[in-house]
């Protein structure tokens, strides 16, 4: 794997710093409010799941309000209860916990302790992020986890658990992402790439801000997709080809607006972030847009979202759902796919690629059909030394467009 952008050796890269306020909605989406003893600490969703963690316990949320997950199991040492919830993570069929009490798993109605809870526990897992992708091309997609633990970096797959350093850093990082070929590791203000392959890490050279969450913009999270961090500076993002951009939120001059939390909705590979009173809907290369907002934030927040696409907002004693599950359009979920994997080169005639306007609507779905033929061919589209190779998990997202056509 070639150095990343941001460590070329062809003079000073540049971070490019978009300004501008998100764009507000004209109205708020329909809510519901659910109350919850304990105050909230962490959400995982996996499917129609929906659980909320608390300095209590673990809570699963339904129509009929929240029901408190009792820990079921045989051995002398079970816990009654799981303690305050640090994490949570959708992992194959249900939700993986990790609490005071130990790690846990729910597929929904209990809570067993996991599998792998004795090699999980003494990691002190403070953050978990997990990807569903076939690294080893056998055609089965396995579930990986990145992990932040309280002394470390670590990831799961395939049945291995693998830890990951920076030479000179010390202490726990402050987040964590993992790809099939890359590892990005924050300390703060200071953020590295790492080639697997090599083991090298590669840092940013310049201010991103201070980093705490990061997130992919799909499922999958392949190489070929987009990475976000979220940093008290704003929203950054790091494209397929390795370039950074900053978004600060804000007018040029106005205070940044950092953001706290991410969520993806799996189904429709939606992206959605906290910052401040926002819920943010991020799209590639643009400023995010505020699809509903919220309070003051007063508590620590967290996010998930259920399988229609509705997000769940906790803080507090409280856990707020958003219904934002819309069917997939071409303006919110085919365009901006279009922007980051087409439009550099057919939007100018680059490369030796025709001139097309893949960002103007009726161009698209005059064209749907050859582009799904053209990507499904052995990727033919974008060509093989293209560095923006359409991840599947997009190609799959434009194939359903493709059906509905809705604008």
């Amino acid at each position: 794997m070639a150095p990343p952008t941001n460590a070329g050796t062809e003079g000073p890269p540049e971070l490019a710093v978009v300004h501008g306020a998100p764009a507000t909605p004209s109205a708020e989406p329909e809510s519901a409010t659910f109350t919850i003893e304990g105050y909230s600490t962490a959400m995982g969703s996996q499917g129609a799941l929906v659980a909320v963690g608390t300095t209590t316990g673990v809570y699963e949320l339904a129509a009929t309000g929240p029901t408190l997950l009792p820990i079921v199991g045989d051995g002398p040492d079970l816990p009654s209860e799981t303690g305050a919830v640090r994490a949570m993570a959708g992992y194959e069929n249900g939700v993986l916990v990790a609490a005071e009490g130990g790690v846990f798993f729910t597929p929904g109605g209990v809570l067993q302790r996991s599998l792998g809870a004795a090699a999980l526990t003494p990691l002190g897992i403070r953050a978990m992020r997990a990807r569903v992708a076939d690294d080893d091309g056998d055609g089965t997609a396995e579930t990986h986890l990145a992990i932040r633990g309280e002394r470390g970096a670590y990831e799961l797959g395939g049945g291995e658990l693998v830890a990951w350093t920076v030479e000179g850093e010390e202490g726990a990082p402050t987040a964590v992402l993992t790809q099939k070929e890359r590892v990005y590791l924050a300390y703060g203000e200071r953020v590295y790439e790492i080639d697997k392959v090599s083991g090298k890490a590669y840092p940013l050279v310049f201010d991103v801000g201070f980093v705490r969450a990061m997130a992919c913009g799909s499922l999958a999270c392949e190489d070929g997709s987009l990475v976000y961090f979220a940093s008290d500076a704003g929203l950054v993002e790091r494209s397929p080809s390795g370039e950074y951009s900053l978004y600060p939120l804000a007018a040029e001059g106005g205070a940044a607006v950092g953001i706290d939390a991410f969520a993806l909705d799996a189904g429709k590979q939606r992206l959605y972030a906290l910052a401040g009173s926002w819920v943010l809907r991020v799209r590639a290369g643009e400023v995010p847009e505020v699809v509903a907002t919220l309070g003051p934030a007063e508590a620590p927040r967290s996010l998930a979202v259920d399988k229609i696409g509705d997000v769940y907002a906790g803080e507090g004693t409280t856990t707020r759902k958003l219904a934002l599950g819309t069917p997939l359009s071409f303006l919110t979920d085919v365009r901006p796919i279009m922007r980051e994997y087409c439009a550099d080169c057919h939007g100018s005639g680059t490369r030796g690629a025709p001139k097309i306007d893949f960002e103007n609507y009726d161009v698209a779905l005059g064209l749907v059909e050859r582009v799904i033929a053209r990507v499904a061919d052995e990727r033919s589209m974008p060509p093989p030394n293209y560095e923006k190779k359409l991840p599947a998990d997009k190609i799959a997202i434009v194939k359903e467009w493709a059906i509905t056509t809705a604008p």
